[in-house]
């Protein structure tokens, strides 16, 4: 190989792993900044620490008490429906 490919092939693996980087830096400050829990009604509204809610909300790490059945979306796309009219959520960081 010539000098001038040797060059070339350098400046193109160098601009790769610079996309790279970047896309490696938004994905982990997307997963970063993600909620862990987020909570919504299963027939509307519910009660989260004594406050009334009709949106979602969205659970950061410590304890919950809740009124009314509920849908939770934990984090990595699972789902738990709670059909319990009143219940205590914890939400904790696990290794």
């Amino acid at each position: 190989m010539s000098k001038k490919w040797i060059r070339i092939l350098f400046y193109v693996m160098t601009l790769l792993s610079v996309f790279m980087l970047l896309f490696t830096y938004e994905y982990v400050s997307r997963v970063k900044n993600a909620p862990l829990v987020t909570i919504e009604g299963l027939r509307g509204s519910y009660v989260l620490n004594g406050v009334l809610h009709s949106q979602e909300a969205q659970l950061d790490v410590g304890k919950y008490v809740v009124f009314g059945e509920s849908i939770l979306r934990l984090y990595g796309n699972r789902v738990n429906v709670v059909k319990i009219p009143r219940f205590e959520v914890e939400v904790i960081w696990e290794k």
